[in-house]
């Protein structure tokens, strides 16, 4: 499946525009008493220009050129009036005009009669070749739903969107829209779905749920170009464009950024399919691959499912989330991949360890929240700590990876032993009931190719913050670490399958001295 939609990144809302260069005139006026005014309309331009918008850009830039040349003035009133006086021309010029183009007049008796229907919502107009259907009649009820939901999370006064509209073509045959002029001039041989500013373009698709995702993923674009004035680096673009294009639509009701609990529930869409068959041929991206990805040109199918899998990954992550979320806050910052490491520079090795945790087990119906790693303060294995109580942890049956606080050292033996007894799931015996399990796990069923239940281990290099495939533990194992690493231990079972999970089991260590 070819799925490559593709974004033009338009430039920022002139409204947005006006108030932030509003704001920069006004504090030039108040900082400039006493000199150096020409150096701070260069810095008011410098962080003008961030907001990518042309119009402002040459006009303030023309301004600093003329107040240049009359530097030899010490009239820096009058100076200031041209700064402004330029600005107030230019955004007077824009505010009538418009940096987006109002969406283009289509000539409804044409449309007509070459097969083109309109189908009309609060937020949404959408011209569409397809014959009339509940599916695609809802389009616009749909995109509707998600106004609000986008407000809410981009923090945006939803109040101020009464008069907000898209206009979109959803298309079978691309002559039809052609003969029309209707494609987006920027790339009229688009594969799936483009967006520019207040107008989407979306192709057919074999499926009534990917046709609903692909509407929202354009229209995420629409609603941060439009509203927020960029969508940030590449990768934040495109992920939490999929991010709210993973969705559920019943009885009229629309969630949004949700984890798909299987297949069927998304065909065709495919994402966790793509991440997990790079994990298992060895090629996962690395957390500075992902965000490394650019957003001046067409991301690979691939590229969309790992910035997908990130964004979901930090979105739904219980210590992460909210950090994260404070990211749509900086989306005009020219250097918003250094805003993100400065932002997560205190948790970056584990973040580092837990994406690694996070790719290797992704499944439908991930528990994000039973998922997130477990970690503890960090102490060497040595023979004080294992004659000082600190030889044993417990281990909870319903968590994922767990660290036991050992630091162990490279290219010594240790003998590790478990014991108890737990609940690792409900309804899986004949009688319905919990299915109780010890460490050795349950080989009546396997997951990932270990048995339900057992006890796996798993390595995490303090030096690289590698996380190592699973181990085998069980009742007892000879672990022996590569290099120095801390031990992470859980119980084997699906990441979707724990909250039916109980009780938990103890674990200790020895040195093999023999």
């Amino acid at each position: 499946m070819n799925s490559v939609p593709v974004s033009a990144p338009p430039l920022a809302p002139p409204h947005k525009v006006a108030l932030t260069v509003k704001s920069q005139a006004e504090s030039t006026v108040a900082t400039s008493r006493g000199g150096g005014l020409i150096e701070k309309m260069r810095a008011q331009c410098a962080q003008i220009e961030r907001l990518q918008c042309r119009g402002v850009i040459f006009s303030a830039k023309l301004c600093v050129s003329a107040a240049s040349a009359f530097d030899f003035c010490d009239d820096e009133v009058f100076m200031l009036r041209l700064l402004i006086f330029g600005w107030t021309v230019q955004l007077a010029a824009i505010a009538a005009a418009g940096e987006f183009a109002a969406p283009r007049q289509v000539d409804e008796r044409r449309a007509a009669q070459v097969g083109l229907r309109k189908i009309v919502g609060r937020h949404l107009r959408l011209y569409t070749d397809l014959p009339p259907s509940d599916a695609v009649d809802s389009l616009p009820a749909v995109f509707d739903a998600a106004v609000p939901l986008w407000a809410e999370y981009f923090q945006v006064d939803v109040g101020q969107l009464r008069n907000w509209r898209m206009q979109g073509y959803l298309i079978q045959e691309r002559a039809k829209f052609a003969a029309l002029g209707l494609l987006p001039k920027e790339k009229p041989d688009f594969a799936t779905g483009f967006s520019n500013g207040n107008e989407l373009w979306l192709m057919e698709q074999p499926s009534d749920y990917f046709r609903r995702h692909l509407l929202l993923h354009e229209g995420t674009h629409g609603f941060m170009y439009t509203e927020l004035g960029d969508t940030g680096a590449g990768w934040y673009m495109e992920g939490m464009a999929e991010l709210f294009g993973t969705h559920r639509w019943q009885q009229g009701k629309l969630d949004l950024r949700v984890m798909p609990s299987s297949r069927q529930e998304v065909p065709m869409w495919g994402r966790i399919k793509l991440v997990r068959e790079a994990y298992r041929a060895g090629t996962p991206l690395d957390l500075p691959q992902v965000i490394s990805l650019k957003k001046r040109r067409a991301f690979s199918t691939s590229e969309y499912a790992w910035a997908w899998a990130l964004c979901q990954f930090l979105d739904s992550h219980p210590r992460w989330q909210k950090k994260f979320r404070q990211l749509t806050k900086h989306v005009n910052e020219q250097n918003f991949n250094q805003r993100f490491r400065h932002d997560f520079q205190a948790e970056w090795p584990e973040l580092l360890t837990e994406w690694q945790a996070f790719v290797a087990t992704l499944d439908y119906g991930y528990d994000a929240h039973r998922m997130a790693m477990q970690h503890l303060p960090v102490s060497p294995v040595t023979d004080e700590t294992l004659t000082a109580g600190k030889s044993s942890v417990t281990i909870a049956a319903d968590r994922g990876w767990q660290s036991t606080g050992w630091l162990f050292e490279a290219g010594q033996e240790f003998r590790v032993t478990a014991e108890g007894r737990y609940q690792i799931a409900i309804g899986l015996n004949a009688d319905g009931g919990p299915w109780p399990c010890e460490p050795g796990g349950v080989t009546l069923e396997y997951h990932a190719g270990h048995p339900l239940g057992m006890l796996l281990g798993a390595w995490r290099s303090l030096a690289s913050n590698r996380f190592s495939k699973p181990i085998t533990v069980g009742l007892t194992a000879k672990l022996k670490p590569p290099e120095d690493a801390v031990l992470y231990l859980r119980v084997n079972d699906s990441p979707a399958r724990l909250s039916d999970n109980r009780g938990s089991l103890d674990v200790s260590i020895r040195r093999i001295t023999d």
